[in-house]
C-alpha cells in the first residue's frame, strides 16, 4: 500500500496545483471581463457628452445664445471621463501582458518595436519598469 499512497499523494498535490491555476487564471479573465464592461460604458457617456456638446454647439450657432459655460462643463466632463478611460485601459493592458501606445492608446504587446494599429515607432524608453525586473530575473 505505500507505493499506491505515495502515487495517490502526488496526484492530490498535482490536482491542488491545477486548481489553483485554473482559479487564478479565472480570476483573472473575470477582472479583464469587468474592466472591459466598464471602459464601454465610459465610452458610451463620452459619445452622450460629445452629441451633447454638439447640440449646445448648434443652438449657440442659431439662436445665437450664449452656452459656453454649459459647454465648458460638457468640455471637463468629457475629459474626465478620457482620463478615467485611459486608466481602464492601462489595466485592461497589464492584464494582457501589454503596454499602450504613446500615440493611438492601442493595447501592443510589450515587445513590440512598432505599434500594430499606427505603425508608430516606439523607443526603448518608453517600456515600462517591469521590462527592465524582468531582465534582472534571467
Amino acid at each position: 500500500m505505500g507505493k499506491f499512497d505515495e502515487i495517490f499523494d502526488d496526484v492530490v498535490v498535482n490536482a491542488k496545483a491545477a486548481a489553483s491555476a485554473v482559479s487564478k487564471k479565472a480570476t483573472d479573465v473575470y477582472d479583464a471581463s469587468k474592466h472591459k464592461i466598464t471602459a464601454a460604458e465610459i465610452r458610451s457617456d463620452i459619445n452622450k457628452k460629445l452629441r451633447d456638446l454638439g447640440a449646445l454647439t448648434y443652438k449657440s450657432k442659431i439662436h445665437g445664445t450664449d452656452y459656453s459655460e454649459k459647454m465648458e462643463n460638457i468640455i471637463t466632463e468629457i475629459t474626465d471621463l478620457k482620463d478615467n478611460l485611459n486608466v481602464i485601459n492601462d489595466h485592461i493592458s497589464a492584464a494582457k501582458n501589454q503596454r499602450r501606445c504613446p500615440h493611438c492608446g492601442a493595447g501592443i504587446p510589450k515587445n513590440s518595436v512598432f505599434c500594430n494599429i499606427c505603425g508608430e515607432k516606439l523607443s526603448d524608453c518608453e517600456k515600462s519598469e517591469d521590462d527592465f525586473e524582468n531582465i534582472d530575473e534571467l
